[in-house]
């Protein structure tokens, strides 16, 4: 499930003081782990990056196996238990993934398991707020043109949304997960430090949906940067050098 991306450079052992941290990393709704491989390449002595790989059917036209929170959590919880030691790693989450680090840190923290030393998140709204749904109604060309609206596709895509077919089944099943999701109130505070990274202009998580990720834990840091909703694509790495620094003081204080 975890995939260090081998096209990286190898791993130099820690930089300082503490044990080296995996950052888990989980993509956006019709993403791939790819995503993260600039990730791979940048990250400091002492991080290693390790994408999710999010189980999927075979053939030209890829589905997800688990189109829901509840029906996928469990397996990426079994195999995230498997692959890494308590505290010894951090989960970062972007829009989609955003739930799903959410929904398995609070997994761990609440059931047991290895607890991660912090979550991030970037451009997803608190997770007990409600979600706009993307792309269970409509049909391929409607979802093409909300895309475009957020920034996902250039507008001569929404025009052919056929070139789109291999794509727009992922992003269907992911979309319906986030949409689909019910959430249970927690007992308590989330017992992690969490990271919250918005857009300023994103279209699908406005900045007050952002800023109520302050009721979820008691330790809480919300930052927004200028951009809309893919905002890994449109802030010349200042988010990901942010996660970096959170793992790495993570990695230094353990």
């Amino acid at each position: 499930m975890l995939t260090p991306d081998p096209t990286g450079p190898p791993p130099t052992g820690s930089r300082g003081p503490g044990p080296p941290v995996t950052l888990v990393c989980l993509h956006h709704a019709g993403g791939h782990p790819s995503l993260f491989r600039p990730w791979s390449r940048a990250a400091p002595d002492g991080v290693e990056v390790a994408p999710v790989v999010l189980p999927t059917t075979g053939g030209r036209v890829r589905r997800r196996r688990h189109r829901t929170a509840d029906g996928l959590v469990p397996v990426l919880a079994d195999r995230l238990e498997r692959e890494v030691d308590d505290g010894g790693y951090v989960l970062f989450g972007y829009s989609m993934g955003g739930l799903l680090a959410y929904l398995l840190a609070r997994r761990f923290c609440e059931g047991g398991g290895p607890r991660p030393a912090a979550l991030a998140v970037a451009a997803f709204g608190a997770p007990h707020l409600s979600r706009p749904d993307l792309g269970s109604t409509g049909d391929d060309r409607e979802l093409a043109r909300r895309l475009y609206e957020i920034g996902g596709i250039p507008q001569w895509l929404v025009r052919n949304p056929e070139w789109l077919e291999p794509f727009l089944g992922l992003v269907r099943d992911d979309a319906d997960l986030c949409a689909s999701y019910r959430h249970r109130p927690q007992e308590r505070p989330l017992g992690v430090p969490v990271h919250v990274f918005g857009g300023e202009e994103d279209l699908l998580f406005p900045p007050e949906a952002v800023r109520a990720w302050t009721e979820v834990a008691e330790e809480v840091e919300v930052v927004f940067h200028p951009g809309g909703h893919f905002l890994l694509a449109e802030d010349s790495g200042r988010i990901r050098n942010a996660v970096f620094g959170i793992a790495d003081r993570c990695r230094q204080y353990a």
